[in-house]
């Protein structure tokens, strides 16, 4: 390229000391050398903080920012902060890039006159070895150039993810336009995702893989607890808000979007997410129900009809919900220091006995054997982000089999 930009590459550094240097290595081999690469190590308590400095004396290109833990959040707003670059891009400590990853970006964006640019990703196990995956924002194989509208309602509908590894955007996004990741709290990209992509003029999709999303028990997500269910709320809410005050004409839109969310949250995934450990406790149960009537509520008054077969999956959710909420309160009444076990867990109706309680209510006189249709065909579409922990976990348990199996035969493995 004639013109060759600064693109400052920020990674938060905490805890990782089994995957920094596989990153570093990774961003620091990208075939477009005009890089400014800014290590923030977030007060990890490893060797991280030693193998940033490590780093940055061989390589002149990063700069190294030590600073008291503070969260993903505070540590990207650092490196925001202290970024020069006229792009700014964002990889996770613990996952790695592809060589070519800032070369084809910046060529997308001067072959289609974009000026933010998104790509593919896979994932990968803690060892490196390749996971099966199939997220929703890999899902095309030709180029696609959207309108920011166009890309908001994508990502609302999760047919793009709401990862900040998984785009490059320009430094002008977040210096001008008060920017900052929310502190404090965690889901942070899904909070974010669109005030990025509503500041843009033109959105390219590129179907390359450029990124390698790593799954590790160690990870935010993997570790969930009440509280991210919570922040997960706040995120959505975060971006309704963005999203109504930048393009208004999205209300509609947004609040239907919202109910689907919802509907897809069927009983399959709330056991799933029980089973998991993520410990939906009965307070945030209700806090679903209330927002499920508020949104329904809202739709109802607005121009955009709910299709009856949503309609059908928020009456089941209801009845899920409720069911676990209230069997829930009993069990901690009866037992307030008991600790649940896997096969005694406090879970919902099962998916028979709540497809019998939905046919024996009114639902505008639709037939039994049609919802029960809708249901096996809903009951099948499980959400992606718990069908790769489900994956991660079996993953690992799998190869801590293998490597205790090596190791009564005195056989070690050697990382590909």
């Amino acid at each position: 390229m004639e013109h060759e930009p600064l693109v400052s590459i920020i990674i938060p550094v905490y805890k990782v000391e089994q995957f920094l240097d596989a990153c570093v290595a990774s961003v620091t081999a990208q075939t477009y050398r005009n890089l400014e690469i800014l290590l923030v190590d977030d007060g990890s308590p490893d060797a991280c903080p030693t193998m940033c400095d490590a780093w940055a004396a061989k390589d002149p290109r990063i700069t190294v920012i030590h600073k008291t833990n503070g969260g993903l959040s505070d540590a990207r707003n650092a490196g925001i902060k202290q970024a020069t670059g006229s792009y700014i891009y964002f990889a996770d400590s613990d996952d790695t890039v592809a060589p070519t990853l800032v070369e084809d970006c910046l060529n997308a964006m001067s072959e289609y006159h974009a000026d933010l640019v998104m790509f593919q990703f896979d994932t990968i196990s803690e060892s490196g070895r390749p996971l099966l995956s199939n997220y929703r924002h890999n899902d095309f194989d030709e180029v696609q150039i959207l309108t920011p509208v166009e890309a908001i309602k994508k990502q609302v509908k999760a047919e793009i993810d709401g990862y900040f590894w998984a785009f490059l955007a320009p430094a002008a996004t977040y210096r001008d336009t008060g920017f900052a990741f929310p502190v404090g709290r965690k889901i942070e990209d899904l909070s974010r995702i669109c005030n990025v992509i509503g500041e843009a003029t033109r959105v390219v999709r590129i179907p390359k893989v450029l990124y390698h999303y790593r799954m590790r028990e160690g990870s935010i997500t993997a570790s969930w607890d009440p509280k991210l269910t919570r922040d997960w709320t706040k995120a959505a809410d975060d971006r309704e808000a963005y999203i109504i005050e930048r393009f208004p004409e999205l209300k509609g839109f947004m609040t239907l979007q919202q109910l689907n969310f919802f509907a897809n949250l069927d009983y399959e995934t709330i056991r799933q997410s029980l089973i998991a450990g993520l410990n939906i406790n009965p307070e945030d149960a209700d806090a679903i129900r209330r927002r499920i009537d508020r949104l329904s509520k809202t739709a109802s008054e607005s121009d955009e009809p709910i299709p009856d077969t949503l309609r059908e999956l928020l009456g089941l959710l209801k009845l899920g919900v409720a069911k676990f909420a209230d069997s829930a309160a009993d069990a901690l009444a009866a037992a307030p220091d008991a600790e649940p076990s896997e096969s005694s867990m406090w879970l919902p109706l099962t998916k028979e006995q709540i497809a019998e309680r939905w046919a024996n209510t009114a639902h505008d006189g639709h037939d039994a054997a049609d919802n029960d249709m809708t249901l096996a065909e809903r009951f099948r579409d499980m959400r992606e982000d718990w069908r790769q922990l489900r994956i991660q976990h079996i993953e690992a348990a799998e190869e801590r089999k293998a490597e205790r199996r090596a190791a009564r035969n005195g056989v070690t493995f050697e990382q590909e």
